[in-house]
């Protein structure tokens, strides 16, 4: 606990492979930049950032809500993906989010995410919520 609180360590490896999205080296030290931030640090990140809605910033909404530690951030990542509805690369976030144990591993923040979309149903948001 004590190493997680003041975590020293680095995280210079990131799987991009994993990533799909074509990063160029700047977004790639981004999103290490942004892995070595504290679980508050990258929170207030994806919600300012994720606010704006600029797509410039899209891929670390992407990372977060795919692949990031904390269920938070993933969570805060979730509440504003419609924010980026333009990107070009948004189709594939989705389709990552709809694969199995992926998205339904993220619930609530899921459903409400579709139901921003207008995937689903305010009423099929409230029977998913009831379950």
């Amino acid at each position: 606990m004590f190493k997680k609180l003041f975590r020293k360590e680095k995280i210079t490896q990131v799987n991009f492979d994993k990533f799909e999205l074509n990063l160029s080296v700047q977004g790639k030290e981004s999103i290490k930049k942004f892995c070595n931030r504290t679980d508050k640090e990258r929170m207030g990140d994806i919600m300012v950032l994720g606010d704006k809605g600029d797509n410039n910033f899209f891929y670390l909404i992407y990372y977060a809500a795919l692949f990031d530690s904390d269920l938070n951030v993933r969570f805060a990542a979730l509440k504003r993906i419609p924010n980026f509805q333009d990107n070009q690369n948004f189709d594939l976030l989705i389709d990552n989010l709809n694969k199995p144990g992926v998205g339904e591993n993220l619930e609530p923040y899921y459903s409400m995410m579709l139901c921003n979309l207008g995937e689903i149903t305010p009423e099929e948001l409230n029977n998913r919520m009831s379950k």
